[in-house]
């Protein structure tokens, strides 16, 4: 859908949020926070002590298939969100995580996650996302219905005798909640997201993510190790420098509020219209303008923002992967609006997400990709250095340890 540029894109806007109480509260919050900091002389959030990583801890191999088997393969992936199946018959394809997963949303509207596999003799059932009543394999014509159970067999009398009932497609966990998506490749596993998200899930909940409408996606690969990739959105210390003609031109430099709930995060970084803000008494701050990056562990990054219009929320998303070695991975980026405040058409939106990402590959991952390079070549007992400002690598590192059982000394 192309929605155009409504004539009262401030009146909408501020009638979306005001129905979003928790929001507005929790951003009025952050503004002290942010204002606090800009205000003379200029500071930021400091956590902790600067501590150091060893080099291996990116490079080693073992490390690297140690997460695959206890972290991408055991734990709550967030595959997606509601706006990606909204309707009975749509699928989504996700295979980054290891197993080649089909999640669909059956006639009774509830989201399931299957193997993407034909149990008749094991081809890939499901080769694209167009909706559809039945799931039919292209190798043969076995028909499933949208629950698993199987349909139709062509030349039935070939297999007079089966048990059909038995011939069902392997269902994975799959749980949606509050708008996400999340699934687990193992069918043995229980999902319990609210439980899994734990203190960040009431934030996760206010953001209302049930309500977003993919404008994009796009998937691309790059040389490195998927944490050194992944780091690159936990932290916008390097924004100053890495992205002085880009992102940095309407960002404040060195100012960041960060919180941490559990094993997941949330940081922001204001704009230049907070110097405005900080001269102002607080009865006079813009009671809207929400915007935060929330990282889920182990993989994904939540962007609420807003389109290049300063008015249309737009929520952008990167799901990190390991790819098929120690020194390469897997991005899925994704850009969504919401369908209750779309004011901005799906061309801007579309241009924002090519902008985002096109940062992302030539400046992030150009980066992320020499680093890696470098760092296996790195002398036996070589360390990294994350400062005060860089909380976030140091505790999601911290808790792929303890997933992992292996230290990261």
């Amino acid at each position: 859908m192309n929605r155009q540029h409504g004539p009262a894109v401030a009146r909408a806007r501020s009638a979306f949020l005001s129905t979003h109480p928790e929001l507005l509260t929790e951003w009025r919050t952050m503004q002290r926070r942010i204002v606090e900091h800009v205000r003379e002389p200029r500071t930021s959030d400091l956590d902790g002590a600067p501590s150091t990583i060893p080099a291996h801890f990116y490079t080693d191999p073992a490390r690297f298939e140690a997460e695959q088997a206890s972290v991408f393969a055991e734990l709550p992936l967030l595959a997606g969100f509601s706006g990606d199946v909204p309707e009975p018959g749509d699928r989504l394809l996700f295979d980054e995580a290891g197993p080649p997963i089909l999640i669909v949303r059956d006639r009774d509207r509830r989201v399931r996650a299957f193997l993407n596999l034909c149990p008749h003799r094991g081809a890939r059932l499901v080769e694209s996302c167009d909706p559809g009543r039945m799931l039919t394999c292209p190798f043969h014509g076995w028909s499933f219905e949208l629950d698993g159970r199987l349909a139709g067999i062509p030349h039935a009398a070939a297999f007079e005798g089966i048990d059909r009932d038995a011939l069902r497609l392997v269902e994975l966990p799959a749980e949606e909640w509050h708008g996400m998506l999340f699934v687990c490749g193992k069918p043995e596993a229980k999902l319990d997201v609210e439980g899994y998200l734990g203190p960040i899930a009431p934030l996760c909940a206010a953001l209302e993510l049930e309500k977003l409408e993919r404008v994009r996606l796009d998937r691309f690969e790059v040389e490195s190790n998927w944490k050194i990739a992944l780091d690159t959105f936990c932290e916008n210390y390097h924004v100053p420098a890495l992205h002085r003609n880009s992102l940095n031109r309407n960002l404040l430099s060195y100012v960041t509020i960060f919180d941490h709930y559990g094993r997941h995060h949330r940081y922001s970084g204001p704009g230049d219209d907070f110097l405005e803000i900080a001269g102002k008494p607080e009865d006079e701050w813009p009671g809207d303008g929400y915007q935060a990056v929330h990282y889920l562990f182990p993989n994904t990054i939540i962007s609420y923002t807003h389109a290049f219009d300063g008015e249309t929320p737009v929520v952008a998303t990167f799901r990190v992967f390991p790819g098929q070695s120690v020194g390469d991975s897997v991005t899925l980026g994704a850009t969504y609006r919401r369908s209750d405040a779309a004011e901005a058409s799906d061309d801007l939106i579309g241009q924002m997400h090519d902008i985002v990402l096109d940062i992302v590959r030539n400046e992030d991952y150009r980066v992320a990709r020499e680093a890696f390079r470098s760092l296996s070549h790195a002398p036996p007992g070589f360390r990294l250095t994350l400062g005060r400002t860089e909380p976030l690598l140091r505790a999601y590192h911290q808790e792929l340890a303890t997933v992992t059982g292996l230290p990261i000394d």
